[in-house]
């Protein structure tokens, strides 16, 4: 019967600091700062796809050649 009791107690606790973890967590993820970096870092990733995507649709013959500049 004790033993029951302090079990649920412990399970009790346990459930209450992980759901305070997570809370904090979610708070310092949403924050502005934070939301800003990974939106600046998305838009970084997109326009890089992008670029690769240009440079893999040009074909080496439509570029200038380099020797007939000079």
């Amino acid at each position: 019967m004790v033993e029951n009791i302090v079990f649920l107690a412990l399970e009790k606790s346990a459930e209450i600091v992980l759901i305070l973890l997570v809370e904090k967590f979610w708070a310092w993820v949403l924050r502005d700062r934070n939301f800003q970096r990974a939106s600046n870092f998305l838009k970084m990733q997109i326009f890089i796809l992008y670029l690769d995507w240009v440079l893999l649709k040009t074909p080496l013959k439509s570029l200038p050649d380099r020797r007939e500049e000079r």
